[in-house]
């Protein structure tokens, strides 16, 4: 009862904050990287963004402006974004007028932070005061990647994993299934992805109506773009048993083999580390 209290007083608390113009970068150990688009300015990324700069106010963010289907309504919306984003510093962005695939946006946001360790987070959140103090304090920052709260609507991601791994896979067209691709592929090279418990976050776990791709959508689980499932389940061959050849991944909680030729392309072979 008093958790629920909790996360109903925050927006209050926010709402009379007045907008923090930031101060001159000097926290070079991670960026803070955020995607959105226009369905969620308002309810979501307003809110968000002026929580987290006036938490991190010597922090670097990117923010990756994902494209709409309706080009007039996306070409107001990033004039009405750009302009508010002029209230703070320490702010880069990234911004389309075509929607892209979710993988891209994150590779993006990694590509555009000067940090070597950016820590990704979903627009939908809600975050405490606290947040920094319980971030930096389990020292998630030193990892080169790892998950908050068992999820990856949070998570840190360091230029040294995608030098490894490789980039998100940009042959998932929207957005869904980006994690699970790539818990996969940090099981097949060995790496364990760390969960980290955190506090002072909150996943509001908005499930969308209208998505960035068009009017008309299949979807999977409410929220997911289908054809990103059926990439995902043409790359990658599952089973409830083990196999030969097979990795067990927690986040599918099953066995899993790459399919032959499906490997992940280099989509940024002139990016230098």
């Amino acid at each position: 009862m008093l958790k629920g209290l909790y996360w109903k007083i925050i927006p209050y608390y926010w709402k009379f904050l007045p907008l923090n113009s930031g101060k001159k970068r000097t926290n070079f150990s991670y960026s803070i990287g955020i995607v959105t688009y226009v369905d969620r300015f308002d309810i979501f990324f307003k809110p968000l963004i002026k929580n987290l700069v006036s938490i991190f106010p010597d922090t670097e963010f990117v923010i990756a402006i994902n494209g709409y289907y309706d080009q007039d309504i996306q070409k107001r919306y990033l004039n009405i974004i750009k302009r508010y984003l002029l209230n703070f510093k320490n702010i880069k962005i990234v911004e389309f007028i075509e929607p892209q695939s979710l993988s891209k946006l994150w590779n993006l946001l990694v590509i555009n932070s000067t940090s070597d360790k950016t820590l990704i987070l979903n627009d939908d959140l809600k975050i405490a005061p606290s947040f920094r103090y319980s971030l930096e304090l389990v020292e998630i920052v030193k990892n080169d990647i790892g998950i908050i709260n068992t999820s990856w609507s949070h998570f840190i991601i360091s230029k040294k994993i995608i030098q490894k791994i490789g980039w998100f896979d940009e042959r998932l067209p929207g957005v869904g299934n980006e994690d699970q691709d790539y818990e996969c592929r940090l099981t097949m090279n060995n790496i364990m992805l760390v969960d980290f418990r955190v506090r002072g976050l909150k996943n509001i776990i908005f499930q969308t109506k209208n998505f960035s791709y068009g009017k008309e959508i299949d979807v999977e689980e409410k929220k997911y773009v289908k054809q990103n499932k059926i990439f995902f389940d043409s790359k990658w061959e599952l089973s409830k048993t083990p196999k030969t050849g097979f990795r067990y991944v927690r986040i599918m909680v099953q066995y899993v083999r790459l399919r032959p030729g499906m490997d992940t392309p280099n989509f940024y072979e002139n990016f230098i580390f």
